[in-house]
């Protein structure tokens, strides 16, 4: 077994502890304040020319009042200057460094300027699209968008006293909690106004906090809602609604005075090129974070990044702001007071034989190499110890701390060395997934066989070719590989890496005439001891046949 003792050197080194706030949204505004609170140099960077407007009425918010006058009150004392510097009109043109020594480049017009940042917040609003198309509708003074219906009630909400409104949602697109959360705020506003209220919608999305209670008090307000199979049919102008009813069993018309179309949630165009020059994965649908568990609430692949609101999925302005609140605690706890004590050999570049392939740089998911002097670099703050670099790296030309090569080698000779008529099984465990499950299995007194053995490495993406021949050379009768699941793996893609290796192990067994069935790759999580039994016991009936 590695030793647990894995950096016994360290030393101090100076970070930058100002901070570059991306989206001068709700979102954005209060990330900015809060950092700025917590005593570090905040700069917030928006591409048009103000921040923080709030043009939405309070009840299409989603806000209690004591919140809602709290967002008054910090987009004021933002934009009234001090603690946070506001730079409008204002765009990304370039990042370069590392975790802790970001240097950025804003561009303002035809000037552009580069500053120097410890950590990197963005906060970027969703883009909001009429599915109008979807109804095979245009908009109109009779047919609106659900904004326009927003800005309506916030700038002369009186025009709609009385009026017959119908809401269509949930049928050009699947269904959304946010989506949802706006209707029924809207519903709910139009209602106060004596409208009349019919909502045609396929399924209705409320997984999120205090939905099904407004979706219930507009309907005790007298709300009606149609729960569709398909669109209903809708004339141009929006006057004439007709659906089948297959309780009434005949079609029901509906003439509202108003249609209001949903909106489809999209993220910022912005994100592709954002990601590009920040470095970070491309998320779904174009936000900026990856489905991990490891990276929620607000993390992205790269440390010192951080997401929050609409940048990184789509959410309610309520849990925009609490991300807010959870960037600046990450932020702080990055960044603490400059300093930090980090290890020596978390991992090293040995510049005799680092030849400035690149490979490193391509396959780094963290961002953590840079060049120096002509030699790759790996910057101990943004490396967070996986160990792809190392065995990817041609040149083996980088170590890891205590999962050097010559001490797993070690292992694996241990681990052969005493042949007792069982049959010898090797399995490189990541340590945060399979090694966890195996030691779950011990404690548990779950059945192993006698003849296995298990080597921890930092992340299945450490585990070398080399490793896995070394170890069928040396004589073991089986071999396992076992990683993380997708989107549980700390590393991003370790466990793709790890799942690529083996693949060529196989094909280079095929072609020597191994069974390739001596060598498995598998992906399992920490809580699953009973599995991790299993896929060590079927290999050994495997290789019992």
């Amino acid at each position: 077994m590695i030793a647990e003792e894995r950096h016994t050197e360290t030393e101090e080194i100076r970070i930058e502890t100002d901070v570059l706030v991306i989206g001068g949204g709700f979102t954005g505004v209060k990330a900015a304040a809060e950092i700025a609170d917590l005593g570090y140099k905040v700069t917030l960077a928006e591409k048009d020319a103000n921040v923080g407007t709030l043009r939405e009425p309070r009840s299409l918010l989603g806000l209690d009042e004591e919140a809602y006058r709290g967002l008054q009150d910090t987009v004021y004392q933002v934009n009234k200057g001090g603690k946070v510097e506001v730079m409008t009109g204002t765009g990304l043109a370039g990042v370069e460094g590392v975790s802790g020594d970001f240097s950025v480049k804003l561009s303002a017009g035809d000037a552009v300027t580069e500053r120097k940042f410890g950590s990197i917040v963005v906060a970027n609003d969703f883009v909001a699209s009429p599915l109008n198309g979807k109804y095979n509708l245009e908009l109109s003074d009779t047919v609106l968008s659900q904004k326009q219906l927003e800005i309506l009630l916030a700038d002369n909400k009186a025009q709609l006293k009385d009026k017959t409104i119908a809401f269509l949602v949930g049928l050009g697109q699947e269904g959304n909690p946010v989506v949802m959360e706006r209707v029924f705020q809207s519903v709910l506003a139009v209602q106060d106004q004596g409208c009349a209220v019919y909502v045609y919608t396929g399924d209705l999305k409320v997984a999120g906090d205090g939905l099904d209670r407004l979706y219930k008090e507009g309907r005790d307000q007298g709300a009606s809602y149609f729960k569709l199979m398909e669109i209903p049919e809708v004339s141009p102008d929006g006057q004439q609604i007709t659906f089948h009813d297959p309780v009434l069993r005949r079609d029901v018309e509906v003439t509202p005075d108003l249609v209001v179309v949903e909106e489809e949630i999209l993220a910022d165009e912005a994100n592709a090129e954002l990601a590009e020059m920040l470095r970070i994965d491309l998320g779904g649908a174009g936000f900026l974070q990856s489905d991990n568990v490891h990276f929620f609430p607000v993390r992205s692949n790269r440390e010192g990044i951080f997401l929050a609101g609409a940048s990184r999925d789509v959410q309610s302005l309520s849990i925009a702001l609490a991300d807010a609140g959870n960037v600046a605690l990450e932020v702080a706890n990055f960044l603490g007071d400059g300093t930090k004590i980090v290890p020596t050999d978390k991992a090293v570049v040995d510049p005799r034989k680092c030849v400035i392939c690149l490979t490193c740089y391509r396959c780094c998911p963290h961002g953590a190499i840079y060049w120096e002097d002509n030699r790759a670099v790996i910057s101990p703050v943004a490396c967070q110890g996986c160990g792809i670099c190392a065995s990817e790296c041609p040149q083996d030309a980088i170590q890891i701390g205590a999962f050097k090569d010559d001490a797993i080698k070690t292992q694996i000779g241990e681990a052969l060395a005493d042949p007792d008529g069982n049959p010898r099984i090797v399995a490189f465990c990541c340590e945060n997934s399979a090694f966890e499950a195996g030691q779950m299995a011990e404690e548990f007194k779950m059945q192993l066989p006698a003849g296995f053995r298990k080597i921890k490495v930092p992340c299945a993406g450490k585990v070398d070719l080399d490793y896995i021949m070394t170890a069928l050379a040396d004589g073991a009768d089986g071999v396992l590989v076992m990683a993380c699941h997708t989107g549980n793996c700390k590393s991003e893609r370790g466990n793709i890496y790890a799942g690529w290796r083996v693949e060529d192990a196989h094909r280079m067994m095929e072609e020597a005439g191994f069974d390739k069935s001596r060598l498995v790759f598998a992906t399992i999580a920490a809580n699953m001891g009973s599995e991790f039994v299993r896929i060590v016991t079927d290999m050994e009936k495997n290789i019992n046949k």
